[in-house]
């Protein structure tokens, strides 16, 4: 008689025993741990454990600078935390990485110095944003199944489109916040 697997498949590792919880991010059931839970995101302790094997994986992969913005972002934003001024910070920071990344095509925005001087730094006025109550139905597991690759580049940038486009309501905000920060000028003038 062969040995009863102590490993469950990646199917039921979304049903789980009724002393299981949701996590508050991303609605991910999976069983309950004591481990470290990030100090001002959203996530279950076992969904922040996978997010951390995620975001340590090194194996090879298109664009690997991309992926793992996309990754960081993405679970960023799905896991929004509650209202707190590191969170404000949090959810608006990794929206605009998105918006950048999926909308604008990864343009890179640094102050121009002027005269051998930096502007004066424009603050920018952040604030919460409530999160919608589905923020995509994928999840960092979906990431996790699919092997190193290509395969998990794209259902990471397909994750990061979902939880995006959950954001919508917000997208005008985000983009003005990103307005207000100066485009790097590229051009080389003569004097």
């Amino acid at each position: 008689m062969a040995a009863k697997s102590t490993i469950e498949p990646a199917s039921r590792m979304l049903v789980a025993p009724p002393w299981d919880g949701a996590c508050p991010g991303c609605g991910l059931v999976l069983t309950r741990r004591g481990g470290p839970l990030h100090v001002y995101l959203g996530a279950s302790s076992a969904c922040w454990e996978l997010f951390q094997r995620l975001a340590g994986s090194s194996g090879p992969q298109p664009d690997p600078v991309r992926v793992r913005r996309l990754v960081q972002d993405t679970y960023a934003a799905q896991h929004p935390g509650t209202r707190a001024r590191r969170a404000v910070q949090s959810v608006a920071l990794h929206l605009m990485d998105l918006c950048v990344q999926l909308e604008r095509d990864g343009e890179v925005r640094r102050l121009v110095p002027v005269l051998g001087r930096m502007p004066a730094r424009k603050s920018l006025e952040l604030h919460w944003l409530d999160p919608p109550a589905i923020r995509g139905t994928m999840t960092v597991v979906d990431a996790l199944r699919a092997g190193d690759g290509e395969e998990r580049a794209v259902l990471v940038e397909a994750w990061a489109r979902q939880v995006w486009a959950a954001w919508e309501p917000h997208h005008d905000t985000v983009r003005g916040w990103l307005d207000a920060v100066p485009i790097a000028d590229t051009t080389v003038r003569a004097s």
